[in-house]
């Protein structure tokens, strides 16, 4: 399937959420986690009680969501690729309940861009996928400088955070997960410096700034191998 352009979402509603769906789902989910999934979370000390947070962190795994969903004390919400808001009703109307809204991937989306400033202007939480996609590897890719951009526009701070186990779980091109464990650590947030800034500097700081996010997630993720290594 082709990849839609932005024009093509402008009829996607993109400001629906249904906060008792959300918790519901994630009720259930929690149930799910415990009998078939062995989560476990640290670093929630590292969380701002309140006001409008950045949460980045690396992608493995179509439970990804579900799990910074149910790791996250505050509710949250993810943008999710153009597709899958345009490939089905059904799965469209629960994303968009649960919070979701669509971004189309390269193309600058503006309405999505714009979306994410009013949310976490309005104090809410956003879990960010810098890398884009999901990897087949488990290695961490390249995070797009857009997260620095939006953490400086806004002034949010970045709690950058690792899951490890979610790929082993359910990787791409599988259907169902399998049982195993899964980790998520959470590090302190890196404060955005002043937006009062020249193009020039907004360039080199945003893209300071994601290069510190992404050099602390992987720097978790590697603490979850050891961990992992130890416990096994």
């Amino acid at each position: 399937m082709d990849s839609p352009k932005a024009s093509q979402l402008i009829e996607v509603p993109t400001s629906v959420w249904n906060r008792p769906f959300y918790r519901s789902v994630r009720a259930f989910f929690s149930l799910f986690c415990r009998s078939y999934l062995r989560l476990k979370v640290d670093g929630l000390e590292n969380l701002p009680a309140e006001g409008g947070t950045i949460v980045a962190v690396n992608h493995q795994s179509h439970l990804d969501v579900p799990l910074m969903g149910l790791s996250l004390p505050r509710e949250a919400r993810f943008p999710g690729k153009a597709e899958l808001f345009t490939s089905s009703f059904l799965l469209r109307t629960f994303l968009l309940n649960l919070g979701g809204f669509p971004i189309v991937r390269g193309e600058g989306d503006r309405k999505a861009i714009s979306l994410s400033e009013s949310i976490l202007q309005r104090g809410d939480v956003l879990v960010l996928f810098p890398e884009g996609t999901r990897t087949r590897t488990g290695e961490i890719g390249a995070f797009h400088r857009g997260l620095g951009v939006l953490s400086i526009r806004t002034g949010s701070p970045i709690v950058p955070a690792a899951i490890r186990g979610s790929g082993d779980s359910l990787g791409v091109g599988k259907a169902w997960p399998r049982p195993g464990k899964i980790f998520v650590r959470f590090a302190k947030p890196l404060i955005p410096p002043s937006l009062d800034l020249s193009p020039r500097d907004l360039k080199e700081a945003s893209q300071s700034l994601t290069s510190a996010v992404e050099n602390e997630v992987r720097s978790l993720y590697r603490s979850l191998l050891l961990s992992q290594e130890s416990s096994d």
